[in-house]
């Protein structure tokens, strides 16, 4: 127990040179990995999420391939021999006998942080009825209640008397961190580090793509659709990644996978100044004309334009995300 304490850093880096990968899609690989570092750990991990919270254990994990959910266990008291004192002196701090994590696991990455390693989880975006068709088999009560952070749910059910609680991630964006005991990181340097990691690696999707649409070989009009669509895509993400941070502004009320660009634009314009807002107009509609069939001559300038702009509205989301943390009060950041 003391070695993951002190040498928490030394066994993340050991797992993470146990596999041949530093990121996976597989939720077998996934899970195999998870399990490696629960054990050498003995769960005694740290586990930071996008809104700050955080947990200092896992006792677990269950993995659902058929239909890819994966739980990540924190507190698990449904087996565990608690004689009569024992379970009201815990049910004072945890009155659930379960309190776990839920996604529908797209990736999990193995991101240097210097000396060790952070895994960082990414699920697809889930919708109520998905959550609740998963959770709420052989319960007697269920309901899901709105975390008013724009990027998770919490979901409750009882089962044989016995309440489970569910921190439902269903927001297809890197929201889920575990670190090693023994860094002095805390829950809010986690979270900077986790809007970051989304951004940067949006920029590095974006110029990809406009490396592609830069070759002078490239004159195909369908191919540049395609790569106007995918800027378009990542540009998305990268605006949900902004209602994030922008929880306390914005109340989102539509599922993440039905907000497409003109709706998640209409939801941050409002935080944007006149020159702003019209950068975000041109990429509308430039985006538009490019993904519709519009009748419009296929321009690559066009589209290579589009690329460029949403690279400078991403870097500069990234840096206002790191000079003002709460967007809710500038003034306060700035004390």
């Amino acid at each position: 127990m003391e070695e993951a304490i002190i040498n928490g850093d030394k066994i993340f880096l050991e797992i993470a040179k146990s596999v041949s990968w530093t990121e996976t899609k597989s939720i077998q690989d996934a899970a195999m990995i998870l399990r490696k570092l629960i054990q050498a750990t003995n769960g005694l991990v740290i586990v930071d999420f996008l809104d700050s919270g955080n947990w200092d254990s896992i006792d677990s994990i269950e993995v659902y391939e058929d239909s890819g959910f994966l739980l990540i266990h924190w507190h698990d008291y449904r087996n565990k021999k608690e004689n009569e004192i024992e379970k009201e002196l815990r049910m004072l701090a945890f009155p659930a006998n379960l309190y776990s994590s839920l996604i529908r696991f797209n990736e999990l990455r193995l991101v240097s942080a210097g000396k060790f390693p952070v895994f960082l989880l990414r699920g697809y975006a889930l919708k109520d009825k998905e959550i609740k068709s998963f959770l709420s088999k052989d319960s007697s009560e269920f309901k899901i209640f709105d975390n008013k952070d724009n990027f998770s749910k919490l979901a409750v059910r009882k089962i044989n008397g016995e309440f489970h609680s569910f921190e439902c991630l269903n927001t297809p964006i890197f929201s889920m961190s575990i670190i090693p005991k023994n860094v002095n990181l805390s829950a809010f340097d986690s979270k900077q580090a986790l809007f970051s990691y989304n951004l940067k690696d949006s920029i590095f999707r974006l110029n990809n793509v406009r490396l592609e649409l830069e070759k002078e070989e490239l004159v195909d009009e369908e191919i540049i659709c395609e790569k106007a669509n995918t800027v378009r895509r990542i540009f998305e993400y990268v605006l949900k990644v902004e209602l994030c941070y922008r929880y306390r502004q914005i109340s989102v009320k539509s599922d993440y996978s039905d907000l497409l660009l003109g709706d998640l634009m209409k939801l941050v314009k409002p935080f944007r100044d006149q020159s702003m807002n019209d950068l975000l107009t041109r990429i509308t509609v430039w985006s538009n004309e490019l993904s519709h069939e519009s009748g419009k001559q296929i321009k690559k300038e066009k589209a290579l334009a589009i690329s460029y702009m949403t690279i400078l509205y991403t870097e500069l989301l990234k840096s206002e995300i790191k000079l003002y943390p709460f967007p809710h009060n500038k003034e306060e950041d700035n004390e």
